[in-house]
């Protein structure tokens, strides 16, 4: 827990550092870093401090003086790598590679946002590879029905077709233009991919550690990608617009066709004796039941902003 705590409050102090040294130049810099400093662990601080004492109003949560020190820590962390040199030096690089594979604007910074959420919630391996719900597990009366049903297959491999394509034609609303837009996407998808392995050989039971990539996630993969190959060579607006109509369609099916159960029942199929698992499934959830929303509304956004393209 205090590893977690201190994790958790890093890109805090990381983030209310670099905003303030954005504002520093030249021996300002360097005279101000201090000071960039002491306000990024003050926030901390008391964010934490905020945090703990409403803790105090709920039953099922304990206030501790530990996870305060450890947060404080974490904000601490996060600012010194930010104010130092090697930070600053670190910072600058990955702004160079981001603005070498990523278009400029703020749609490209908010999708980039997205994109990482994307990612978190890769980490919890009930959800489906691009589908919605869950796992089938034992518990459910659907786990009972051959995954090899055409009535359980077919809309299964439409959904997640629809969302793949989806997603790859959003990647390549991000990416800078070009012939290395397919590699790109197919590199993100392999990361992800990469992603959810992991989490599934280190947090599932042994016998659901591949049930999350079933026959209609391999079908829909393949067939999405193929779709993807073809929409992607149309203009950007148009693309962006074609983007909304596969996210939107692509959510509704996968949520048609998924699985979903209780969700005290979907914890019993996770292996990890660590606390916090709950917080952990419910928020990457969330996370990945509201993504095509926020992805669809940010697309509509670059479809209404781009009327030249």
């Amino acid at each position: 827990d205090f590893f977690l705590n201190l994790l958790a409050y890093l890109p805090l102090g990381g983030m209310v550092a670099a905003a303030q040294m954005r504002d520093l130049r030249g021996r300002d810099r360097t005279h101000g870093s201090r000071t960039v400093l002491l306000r990024a662990v003050l926030m901390g601080f008391l964010l934490s401090a905020i945090m703990e004492s409403l803790q105090t109003m709920l039953p099922v949560r304990v206030a501790s003086p530990a996870d305060l020190i450890a947060n404080t820590a974490g904000t601490f962390i996060g600012a010194s790598a930010l104010v130092s040199r090697w930070g600053r030096s670190l910072l600058a690089a990955i702004l160079r590679w981001r603005h070498r594979h990523f278009t400029r604007g703020d749609e490209s910074s908010w999708g980039l946002l997205l994109l990482g959420l994307w990612f978190f919630a890769q980490l919890n391996p009930v959800i489906p590879f691009f589908e919605a719900g869950h796992i089938a597990n034992p518990f459910d009366a659907a786990a009972a029905q051959t995954p090899y049903d055409p009535l359980i297959l077919l809309p299964q491999s439409v959904g997640i077709t629809l969302n793949v394509c989806g997603f790859a034609l959003f990647l390549s609303l991000l990416l800078h233009p070009g012939k290395r837009v397919m590699v790109s996407v197919l590199l993100i998808l392999a990361l992800g991919f990469f992603t959810k392995v992991s989490t599934a050989s280190l947090m599932l039971k042994a016998p659901q550690m591949v049930g999350w990539m079933a026959p209609a996630t391999v079908i829909g993969l393949s067939a999405g990608l193929a779709l993807f190959g073809y929409f992607s060579r149309i203009g950007y607006r148009w693309r962006a617009f074609c983007t909304t109509l596969f996210i939107f369609a692509g959510g509704l099916m996968a949520k048609m066709a998924s699985v979903y159960g209780a969700f005290d029942e979907t914890l019993r199929l996770l292996n990890w004796p660590h606390g916090h698992l709950t917080n952990f499934a419910s928020l990457t959830r969330w996370l990945h039941e509201i993504w095509p929303l926020l992805a669809f509304l940010l697309v509509a956004w670059i479809f209404v902003r781009h009327r030249e393209a």
